[in-house]
């Protein structure tokens, strides 16, 4: 199916095309007409699937489409948990509108709230927030959302593990009744976002899940895991993966922001050119260092999770977890990093005996294990036995002297 067949208006088709985009994804075939058709939708798909696509365009055809004067007051809202994910969808939107007149607005912390509030005092057709800076907006009375009539969340159970489902629903209820909303996550399980849906959501919503397991890593993303014994170790085994030729540009995983620090200096003294990026970073830092990876002006950026959803760096094709994530789920999120489009991609884990506990409960709720691997001369030394391994152990001496 071409994109000329979703029946978008013809300046989103002409934006669609220079951006070589040969056809629709699944969830953007699928997405694309609901939207368009004017029906609430909550829907799930994986990372990199083109998700923010499905959405952007409708957004930009319901503004075509309501074909009225700009005012400050914008019709579109699109809320993201993070300032990196909204930075994205904002640049997605505005790749959308270079054949039209349309005005989008991004608002999100970090930002001197003089400029945005001298931002939101002009003329505004999408606006695309963060919902805290947003609330904190809405709180000096320099928001009017009394015009939106296309409300879209994404990632909504990302947001909701940051706490924001109060400040969602507080922000939902300066809109109108009378719209349309659209919820994307990347499940349709959870409890806490149905629970939103409900409150959100027309009761005719559309329901969507793209994929059957959102608790799959794509299949076109390798995964393996090398055993660590301990810092400097798993610093020897970094120098080997990077020096290799396949690794175009890398995403490296750690828990904090020390350890952004530390692993930054250490990959920098190894000759390569590096960055690091966490939530307590400024803004225009943040900014900075993500421009410099999509300018290839760096090979290695070295992140805590801030960065395993909301950020478009489409020639990084190896994510390294330094630490394993202490949520499984997280797992899913970084290894998409990997791969963007379908383009093949690998996500490697260094386990070391503090992190064996935490990718057997990644392998657990996968459903799946992580094949372990060995590099010649960086064997680990350190002998662990898996805690997998020893509860069945125990099960079986158990069943054995029960026959007894």
């Amino acid at each position: 199916m071409p994109f000329s067949e979703l029946e978008l208006d013809f300046t989103i088709e002409q934006a669609i095309e220079q951006l070589a985009f040969e056809a629709p994804t699944e969830i953007q075939k699928q997405a694309i007409p609901v939207l368009m058709d004017g029906m609430d939708l909550y829907a799930s798909a994986p990372t990199g699937t083109g998700k923010t696509l499905s959405f952007c365009a409708p957004a930009v055809q319901h503004i075509l489409d309501r074909d009225e004067p700009q005012t400050n007051a914008p019709k579109v809202l699109i809320l993201a948990p993070s300032r990196e994910l909204a930075r994205q969808i904002y640049n997605a939107v505005q790749t959308l509108l270079v054949h039209t007149r349309i005005i989008a607005t991004l608002v999100v912390g970090g930002t001197p709230y003089g400029m945005q509030r001298q931002s939101l005092s002009e003329d505004c057709d999408i606006l695309v927030a963060t919902p805290g800076r947003l609330k904190e907006l809405d709180d000096k009375q320099w928001l009017d959302l009394s015009d939106v009539s296309f409300f879209i969340i994404d990632e909504a159970d990302r947001m909701l593990d940051m706490g924001f489902a109060d400040t969602i629903l507080s922000l939902a209820k300066q809109l109108p009744q009378e719209r349309q909303t659209a919820m994307f996550s990347a499940t349709l399980e959870s409890n806490k976002t149905s629970m939103l849906a409900s409150h959100l959501l027309k009761a005719t919503a559309h329901q969507l899940q793209i994929s059957s397991s959102t608790r799959q890593v794509p299949v076109q993303i390798k995964q393996v895991a090398y055993r660590v014994d301990d810092d400097q170790h798993k610093t020897d085994v970094v120098k080997h993966l990077l020096a290799k030729e396949t690794v175009q540009q890398a995403l490296l995983f750690v828990s904090n922001r020390e350890h952004v620090s530390h692993w930054v200096t250490k990959i920098r003294e190894m000759g390569i050119m590096c960055d690091g990026l966490h939530g307590d970073m400024k803004q225009s830092d943040r900014s900075t260092h993500v421009k410099q990876m999509q300018r290839g002006r760096l090979k290695v950026l070295v992140a805590t999770d801030v960065a395993a959803r909301g950020i478009d760096l489409p020639d990084i094709n190896t994510v390294i977890n330094l630490r394993m994530p202490t949520k499984a789920d997280a797992y899913i999120h970084r290894a998409g990093r990997a791969s963007r489009e379908g383009k093949p991609g690998e996500c490697i884990s260094l386990v070391d005996p503090n992190d064996l506990g935490l990718i057997e409960k990644v392998q657990r709720y996968m459903q799946q294990s992580i094949k372990f691997s060995r590099i010649a001369g960086l064997e680990a030394k350190t002998k662990v036995r898996s805690s997998s391994l020893k509860s069945k152990k125990t099960k079986t001496r158990k069943k054995a002297s029960s026959k007894k």
